[in-house]
């Protein structure tokens, strides 16, 4: 089984498919932007990490194993940073894009694009990947309707 989040398009980024559960809620402004999930039985750590505040914001979603997310969650200060920001390194994660609170586009980042570029460099480079895509296939299907 993967280790990466599935996301529904249309819903909600902290709560990305309607049987995932929330945890605990890590940090919120107008909406919950850090936390603990399940999903399946297997515990996510999600953070909004660009746009807070925006029309649009980037989310990313990691597997955490149960003694790392109680680590977490019992974390407090610097510590809880440190343990939060270090279950988004070391492994491969799950980036969405979010518009109007709804989740629009998601990819995967492998662990080795985050080492080299880092976390948010990353994340945008495989959103920005995903977009190109979309778009050369919403020009391809208006060449074919338009025939």
């Amino acid at each position: 089984m993967s280790d990466l989040i599935k996301l529904g398009i249309g819903e909600r980024p902290w709560l990305p498919t309607p049987s995932t559960e929330m945890v605990e809620i890590f940090d919120r402004y107008n909406m919950p932007i850090a936390g603990l999930i399940k999903q399946d039985d297997r515990l996510f750590v999600f953070d909004c990490v660009e746009g807070h505040v925006m029309e649009g914001n980037v989310w990313v979603y990691a597997h955490v194993e149960s003694a790392e997310a109680r680590r977490i969650q019992d974390a407090q200060g610097d510590d809880f940073a440190r343990l939060f920001n270090k279950a988004f390194t070391g492994r491969r994660i799950m980036a969405a894009l979010a518009i109007d609170t709804r989740i629009r586009s998601g990819a995967p980042v492998e662990d080795e694009a985050i080492k080299q570029v880092g976390l948010l460099k990353a994340v945008f480079d495989q959103i920005a990947d995903g977009l190109d895509s979309a778009s050369e296939t919403k020009n391809a299907m208006e060449q074919l309707v338009n025939c």
